[in-house]
Parts: structure tokens; sequence; C-alpha cells
């Protein structure tokens, strides 16, 4: 699981006769991730697309303008077709339900820009409703120059000024002046001068209308209003072929794609006038699979060979990547989501998922560690999960799912379910807490004092029973002494994950060859790390003195002259600080979690101690129905928002931890792999 698929190269070579049959087959079956042909052989060239292809791709051309004017997009598919239907409905759906469809989606949008026109030119008509003057008044003289907009000011006395000849309409609403200007041509370039002095804003006069300026802007304004009414059974129009066709036009698309790809494989492929060769790599163990079936499809006349592994390694020697096929188990798959957010691990390096699936739900979990929060999620993810039914929507669902599971198992041991001291003792230990809305209890007996005994002042899980009391459950996490163990837990924690990732880096450097960088550069990250965090944990159970303390001092310095003596020289004991900072970077598993559990704790006594209280009078004899509604709006509201950052928080902070803390000691240190891509294609929508 933590090695990749092992890969061969394939070479495949045959007759352009049966090349048809060929493509056929290696599509059908799925396996070859086909190498593109470079073109740098002069013995061959970049073969020819079959005849078919162009006929597909202006089918899928068309079919994917239809889908866009339908909004039609990828989804789940609600029922397959049989591949005989598709071919039956496909001129249909391309031809008249097409052509319906386009007609429909561009009188849509004609409507849309005519809207548009007429609103923006009632808009621009509004300053001026005020003036008395028709709108075909306003523009289209020759000896006049008209300037119609907005001032600021009075302006006939300045106009009056620079031209003795003049008409000039005025009218005010809203605030705003609205001014129509009309002077001899030979005058404007002085009246334009003068109106700037006010403040003057040109309005563009639409041309066309005629009437008042009122009835022109009413009239705009009716006409909108009548074409987006003739817009909404257009609308709905294409909502009804959508609901009818959908899943039937993503078939079409599915097998159009199909054809397609097969019709212009031949561009990958290295050609001469009478013969065909296709490289690849494929999962080693299918390799007779694969020689077998191509044989037989092409009736014996292609050679399908394997190059051995010394062959393979010079190719890779030279440049050419392996692509990678993880492998993983169903539980696990879901987490190479996270893992292809960082990098493809390179063929040669380890796949990082299962670490992930091991380590992220815990760290979430450890953070969170509430039983109702975790609840919800558990239940918001169950539902959202009928609904999103993507690739990467069920894998990123599935892993909240299972880290809300941990969220549930901490919630137990630290006994929170909406915060400490929020539901846990009513409902485990109710007898403490006969009156909660009707009698205020004393702060005391609910366990506000977190600092006594190891697992706080209420560690225990409900009332004694048969003689034994639970005193060990729930560990409250805002004691004093918890918050000590902790602090040793995640240090623990990262001493062991960043101790995995150095592991893993010296396993890799060596399978690449490079034994220098394996035993002085990741080897003493791997000593210093791992023997830091154990003198950590020593200091604190002992001392300076304790021997954990010393066996660590020592080892950490010769893990230090072993950098010194690495590839980077002397530099390499520069990165110490980093190394120090990636270990105490893991206490944020404890600080982000006692963020969370502090405003819970302060939302249930806001609302039980301080709102409900003083609502009610400061009394002690029972709340008020006012009281009691207020502290539960109040107690909801904050808990929404902690949810909130609840889910956030725990996820980003392991996501890091793995990303920075880990991964840099083994991951993608050389730049991260191909994912294996074999020609075909998973079919969703059709069926055979």
């Amino acid at each position: 699981m933590l090695r990749p698929v092992e890969m061969s190269r394939v070479v495949v070579a045959g007759s352009n006769k049966v090349i048809e049959p060929v493509i056929e087959k290696l599509h059908e079956l799925n396996l070859l991730h086909v190498v593109n042909y470079s073109g740098t052989d002069d013995a061959f060239e970049m073969g020819k697309p079959l005849g078919t292809a162009s006929e597909y791709a202006e089918k899928l051309i068309k079919l994917r303008s239809i889908e866009r004017y339908l909004n039609i997009s990828d989804k789940m598919p609600d029922k397959q077709f049989p591949e005989s239907q598709v071919l039956s409905q496909m001129d249909g759906i391309l031809g008249s339900v097409g052509d319906d469809v386009i007609a429909t989606a561009e009188r849509i949008s004609e409507i849309d820009n005519e809207v548009k026109i007429k609103q923006d030119q009632a808009k621009a008509l509004k300053p001026l409703a005020g003036l008395p003057l028709d709108l075909e008044l306003l523009y289209g003289y020759n000896s006049l120059a008209p300037f119609v907009g907005t001032v600021a000011s009075p302006v006939e006395a300045d106009v009056s000024k620079v031209s003795y000849v003049n008409e000039v309409f005025t009218a005010s609403s809203g605030g705003t002046n609205a001014v129509a200007v009309f002077v001899p041509a030979e005058k404007a370039g002085d009246v334009s001068g003068v109106l700037a002095e006010h403040g003057f804003s040109e309005i563009s006069v639409p041309r066309g209308l005629t009437g008042s300026i009122a009835g022109a802007i009413s009239t705009l304004e009716s006409d909108s209003k009548r074409l987006e009414g003739e817009k909404v059974p257009l609308q709905k129009k294409l909502n009804d072929i959508k609901a009818q066709h959908e899943d039937l036009t993503l078939a079409i698309d599915e097998y159009l794609s199909i054809q397609s790809q097969k019709a212009e494989s031949p561009l990958r492929f290295a050609s001469t006038d009478n013969a065909f060769m296709i490289d690849g790599w494929l999962p080693t163990d299918q390799y007779e699979t694969l020689k077998r079936e191509l044989e037989s499809a092409a009736g014996g006349r292609v050679q399908v060979e394997k190059l051995d592994g010394s062959e393979a390694d010079k190719l890779v020697e030279t440049g050419e990547d392996i692509p990678t096929k993880m492998n993983n188990p169903s539980i696990v798959r879901p987490y190479e989501l996270i893992t292809r957010l960082f990098a493809i691990p390179e063929y040669k390096e380890f796949d990082p998922t299962l670490l992930i699936f091991v380590f992220f739900p815990l760290m979430f979990g450890l953070i969170l560690g509430d039983v109702a929060y975790g609840l919800i999620i558990f239940i918001v993810m169950f539902m959202l999960k009928r609904k999103f039914r993507t690739p990467g929507w069920a894998s990123l669902i599935n892993i909240v799912i299972i880290a809300s599971i941990w969220a549930i198992i901490f919630g137990f041991i630290f006994g929170e379910i909406f915060g400490p001291l929020g539901l846990w003792d009513y409902i485990f230990s109710g007898s403490h807490h006969v009156g909660l809305l009707g009698t205020v209890a004393d702060p005391h007996h609910v366990g506000i004092d977190f600092g006594s005994g190891f697992y706080g002042s209420l560690g225990r899980l409900g009332p004694e029973i048969g003689g034994f009391a639970g005193g060990m459950f729930p560990m409250y996490r805002l004691a004093t002494a918890s918050v000590l163990m902790l602090i040793g837990v995640s240090i623990f924690i990262g001493v062991i994950h960043t101790g995995i990732g150095s592991v893993l880096g010296v396993k890799n450097e060596l399978a690449y060859g490079e034994k220098r960088h394996a035993y002085f550069e990741k080897l003493p990250v791997l000593l210093f790390q791992v023997f830091f965090g154990l003198g950590l944990l020593g200091l604190i159970a002992g001392g300076l003195t304790h021997p954990l303390v010393l066996l660590s001092a020592l080892v950490i310095i010769i893990s230090i002259v072993m950098m010194v003596k690495g590839p980077e020289g002397v530099m390499g004991a520069t990165h110490i600080p980093f190394f120090v900072s990636n270990l105490i970077s893991y206490l944020r598993l404890l600080a982000i979690g006692l963020a969370s559990v502090g405003v819970a704790f302060a939302a249930n006594q806001l609302a039980f101690y301080v709102l409900m209280p003083m609502l009610s009078g400061g009394g002690h004899e029972g709340f008020t129905t006012i009281a009691i509604v207020v502290g539960i709006v109040v107690l909801i509201m904050v808990h929404f928002i902690n949810l909130l950052l609840g889910i956030l928080s725990p996820f980003m902070h392991p996501l890091r931890l793995h990303y920075v803390e880990m991964f840099t000691k083994f991951y993608s240190g050389h730049g991260g792999g191909v994912e294996y891509s074999p020609f075909g294609r998973v079919r969703r929508f059709l069926r055979d």
C-alpha cells in the first residue's frame, strides 16, 4: 500500500491495416498509459487521425453548445443508457431538439440585450425627466450646438456672457440639476468651457425616441417588463428540455467523447506508411492480459513486447517519467484526494495516503473532541453524501465522516457534549443538576474549578454505581494537569509523525541511489527530531539529570555532526531551527482544541450562569421564560459559530502538519510524479 503499483514499459507494433481493432481493444481494456510520440526519430512520423475524427469533433462541439445553453454540467448519473439507444436518439438531440434549444437560448440572449439597452436608456433619461422638452428637440441640429446633462450650479448668466444668442432650460429633481443649453454652433467651444466651470456632466440622449422625456422613460420601463415576461416561458422551456434530456445528453457526450478519443489517438503514435508503433506503461501483472487481448483482436498481426527492467531504467535516467498508480484499499482511497492536492507520488516514492488515513482523522478528533459536534458533522455529511456524488465530493465527505467519528470518540474521552459542563453532566450525572431550568446550581458543584485532580474536578463517568466510580473519564481538557498531559501527547504525535516521514525519506534516497543524502541529510533529521522530542519528555518527567535527557543530548550532538558532514556542509546545521519548529508546531493539536473547548465552555457559562440568572432577577428560585429563551438563543448562536470553526480548523491544521512537517521529509523531493492515466474511459452513462 505504501508503494505504487509495479509498472512495465510496453511497445505495441503492427500493420496500419489493423490499427482500428487495436485502438478499439486498447480503449476497451483501459490498461495502457500511452507515451506520446515526440517525433524525434527520423524513421517515424506522427500518426494521422482516423477518417471519422472530424465528424465526431463537429458533433461534440454542437452538443457542448447545447449543454451550455441548458446549463448541463457533469454529475453522477441517475440512470445508464445502452449504446444502441444513444445512437438511435443522438440525431434527434443534435437535430430538432438541439436547434430548438439554440434558437430559444439565442432569443433569450437577444431579450437580455434589449432589456439592458432599454434599462440603460431609462436610467440615463431619469435625471432629465423634468425638462419641458420633447426628446426629438434635444439633438439633430446643424447650426445649433446642444448641451444636455447635469450641472452643480446655475449656468444661465455665464452662458449669456459668452453667447448672447442662447436657450437654456433647467429642472431640479432629487438634488440633481438638469440643463439643456442651445447656442450657435460657432459658440460651442466657449460655452463648453463655461459649463465645465459649473460641473457640467453630459448625458447621451438615446436616438430614435420621441415625445416627452417622462413618457419615454415610462415606455422604456414598460417594454423592459414586457420583454422580461416574454423570457419567462422561454426559460421554462429550456428547463423542461433539460429535465427531460439531461442524462441522455450526458450519455451522448460520453459516447462522442469516447469515439473522438479513439479517432484522434493515432496522433499519439509513431507511424510509417505501412505500420504503427505505440509506446506506453501498464501494471506489470496486466501485461499478459494486454498481450493476449491485442493479438486476438488483430488476428495475430500485432507484436506486443515488454522491455526488461534495465531498458526501462535507462529511459527513466534520460528523464522519462514512470506513471504512478496508487494502490490503496477502498476505505483508504478517499484520502488520495489529500495526496493529490499536494502532488502525485513519484513511481519510486512512497505513497503517503495510508499514513494520512491513520493520522489525519486522529488529529481532527483530538482537536475537535466533542460528542455533539461530531454527531452533527456526521449527520450533515451523511445527508450531503446523497446529494454530492461526484468522485471528488464523495471522497471529501467520506474523509470528514471518518474524522467526525474520531471527534465523537475523543468527545467521550474529554467528556464534552457541546463543551465541558454542557450536556455531559446532565446526561450522565443528572442528580447533580436536577433543577437545570428551575433552580440555579451552585457553580462549584458543576466543576468550574478545573485546576484540581489529574482529570479535573469532575473526573468521573457518571455517578457511583455498585461501589465503583468512574475515576478515569472524562479527562477535562481545561484541567491544568490535562493540559500538561496533552502537551506531551502532542509532542509524542509529532515525534512519531515526523519520524515516519524521515524513515521514508531515507528509504526514498536509497531507492534513487543517493546514499550520502540518505545517511547524512535524512537520517540526521530523524535522529535529531526523535531524540529532541524524547529529551523534552524526559525533561518534563525528571529534569536535566534524567537519563533520557542525557542520552538525547548525546544523540542530538551526533546528528548535528552528521548534518555538517552532509551534502550542504556547515549550512546543513542551519536547518536545525526549522526541525525544532516542526515539533513545536504539533502543539497546535492542543492549542486549537483548547480554543474550541474554551468557546464552548464560555457559551454554556454565559447562557446558564450569567444570562438566565440575570434576566430572572438574579434569584436562585427559577428562571423566567424570557430568560430561558434568550439564554438558549445565545447558546445556539455561539455553539453554531464554534461548530463552523470546529469544522474548518481541525481540517486545515492537520492538513498543514502533513504537508509541511511530514511531507517535507520524504515526499515529492524530485518534483512530483505523473498519474497513471490509461488510454480508455470508465463508462458512467453508457452500458453495454
